[in-house]
C-alpha cells in the first residue's frame, strides 16, 4: 500500500522507500545512542547494588561528619592536632588527613571495587588512630571523631551481609 501524497506536493514527488531491514543487534554489544551498558558479571567479593549504595552513602556521610568536626573546631577555638592552632596551622596535607581514607572508600564504592568491607574496616581504623591524638587535647571533639570511625566500622561490618559469595557445589 502506497501512502497518500500531500496534495500540495509537486507531481514528481514520490514517497520514500521503506528503510532496509537491519540484523538484530548482538545482546552484548553497545548500541549507538544507548546510554547504559550491560552490568559486569557478578564476582565473589563484590557488594550487591543496594549494599554498595548504602556503603557509599554511609562513607560519604562520614566525610560530611569530618567536615563538621573541622568547622566546629574552628568556631569554638579548640583545635585538633591535625588542624593545628590558628596561629600555627598544620600543612594542608596534614589538615586533610582524616579525609583521605573515607574519600578513598567512597570512591571505591562508586568504582565497584571488590572486598569493600575490608577496605572500610581499614579506613575506620585509620579514623580511630587520627582521633586518638585528640583525646588528651580536645576530648569531646575526639569523641565525635571516634563516633565517626565507629560508624564507619559498623557500616563496613554490616556490609558483609551484601557480599556475593562463591556458589557451593
Amino acid at each position: 500500500m502506497v501512502p497518500a501524497m500531500d496534495p500540495g506536493a509537486p507531481a514528481e514527488a514520490q514517497p520514500l522507500p521503506p528503510p532496509p531491514l537491519l540484523d538484530p543487534p548482538d545482546p552484548g554489544a553497545a548500541v549507538p545512542g544507548q546510554l547504559w551498558m550491560e552490568p559486569p558479571p557478578k564476582r565473589a567479593g563484590d557488594l550487591t547494588a543496594a549494599w554498595r549504595l548504602a556503603f557509599g552513602i554511609g562513607w560519604a556521610a562520614i566525610l560530611v561528619g569530618y567536615s563538621a568536626v573541622w568547622e566546629t573546631s574552628r568556631i569554638i577555638g579548640l583545635s585538633t592536632w591535625w588542624l593545628g592552632a590558628d596561629a600555627q596551622p598544620q600543612l594542608v596535607i596534614v589538615k586533610l588527613l582524616p579525609f583521605y581514607a573515607p574519600l578513598l572508600v567512597t570512591g571505591a564504592a562508586v568504582a565497584t571495587w571488590r572486598y569493600l568491607p575490608y577496605l572500610g574496616i581499614f579506613a575506620a581504623l585509620v579514623g580511630a588512630a587520627v582521633s586518638v591524638g585528640d583525646l588528651g587535647r580536645v576530648r569531646y571533639i575526639a569523641l565525635v571523631e571516634l563516633a565517626l570511625a565507629g560508624a564507619g566500622l559498623c557500616i563496613s561490618v554490616a556490609s558483609f551481609a551484601g557480599l556475593y559469595r562463591r556458589a557451593v557445589s
